[in-house]
């Protein structure tokens, strides 16, 4: 299996954030939805992630044997990677 424990829920959380964002606000909302999605993995990652002690972290939450707390920092850059393309959309820097 290629998840393991909540592990999903890194895919989940910009599935369905950047859906419900492009749905409210065109493709503006596709940067702020990976962004949503980032911070939900990181905190929610973190949390399922951690023992009784706080400063120990187990990591059985996975996707691709990755821990679900590390994947936010993909949605980050997908946040800001779709928000340069944006600006330089508008600026007129499309293919044609």
């Amino acid at each position: 299996m290629w998840w393991s424990g909540a592990g999903i829920l890194a895919v989940i959380f910009p599935a369905v954030t950047v859906a419900v964002g492009y749905q409210l606000g065109g493709y503006p909302g596709v940067p702020c939805g990976f962004l949503v999605a980032g911070i939900a993995t990181w905190f929610v990652g973190r949390r399922v992630n951690r023992t009784d002690d706080p400063k120990i972290y187990h990591n059985e939450h996975r996707l691709y044997s990755i821990p679900m707390q590390y994947w936010a920092f993909l949605w980050a850059f997908f946040a800001l990677t779709q928000t340069v393309l944006g600006l330089l959309g508008e600026a007129g820097w499309q293919q044609e």
